[in-house]
């Protein structure tokens, strides 16, 4: 059970690096409106699938060599990187509700 445990950490780290990347593009489009049809947009390629098959083939590879660090390294990194995500997230939704509430 535990060897899904990172796989699942992963995906759902760059899965909310999506959740950032789309809320800090639609704070752009708060504070720059443009018209309606020329709104900013996000991709979810290379984030899902590349990136987290990326970190999870390298966290595989080290563990090869010296087992269990690579999945401790590559574990600590979506940790922290996560962290980030949920402040920026949690930022740039303040940031949104600002600019949207009617004065």
């Amino acid at each position: 059970m535990l060897q899904w445990l990172l796989p699942v950490l992963i995906f759902a780290v760059w899965s909310l690096w999506h959740v950032a990347c789309v809320l800090g593009a639609a704070l752009k489009d708060a504070r720059q409106p443009l018209p309606e049809g020329q709104r900013r947009a996000v991709s979810i390629l290379p984030g899902i699938p590349v990136f987290p098959l990326a970190f999870w083939g390298l966290a595989w590879a080290i563990d090869q060599v010296v087992n269990p660090w690579g999945a401790i390294l590559v574990g600590a990194f979506h940790v922290v990187f996560g962290g980030s995500l949920v402040f920026a997230v949690v930022r740039d939704l303040r940031e949104i509700r600002k600019i949207d509430r009617p004065n």
